[in-house]
């Protein structure tokens, strides 16, 4: 259940330019699910209690998916996406997967198909659900059930 789940609502008032931002730099639209999910859910962290998990699942903020695609303004600061990024725009690009969320520490990303709403894990060869609503209700059952 969402217990589990660690969650932030998205602030449209302040994040929905950020969306039509992505939508209009990527030349995409936001699928179906994932912009109820933003809508009724947020952002933030998946299965946050589950200390047996392999890795941490972050959902991106609209804001912090604009981050990932495009640089964000900061000169000095190192960039810290440059690998997701670099990755992100492949599956974009190639396969029209959009990044929504990381898992574990080694630059793994899991995205919603732009065409057909289903999640993939690292590239379209890995459909591990057939929506995302199919995606959270396996991940209630087993945490990281993907990578057994």
């Amino acid at each position: 259940g969402i217990a589990r789940h660690y969650f932030v609502p998205v602030d449209f008032s302040k994040e929905g330019q950020n969306i039509l931002d992505i939508e209009d730099e990527l030349s995409i639209a936001f699928p179906k699910d994932f912009m109820e999910f933003y809508r009724e859910t947020g952002f933030g962290f998946l299965c946050a209690d589950d200390s047996g998990k392999k890795g941490h699942y972050r959902v991106f903020a609209p804001g912090e998916l604009l981050d990932l695609y495009f640089e964000p303004e900061d000169e000095d600061g190192e960039d810290l996406y440059i690998t997701f990024r670099m990755r992100a725009w492949e599956n974009l690009e190639e396969n029209h997967l959009l990044a929504f969320c990381t898992f574990g520490d080694e630059d793994s990303l899991i995205y919603v198909g732009v065409n057909d709403g289903a999640v993939y894990y690292l590239s379209a060869a890995r459909k591990i659900a057939e929506s995302l609503y199919d995606f959270l209700a396996l991940l209630d059952e087993e945490a990281d059930y993907f990578i057994k």
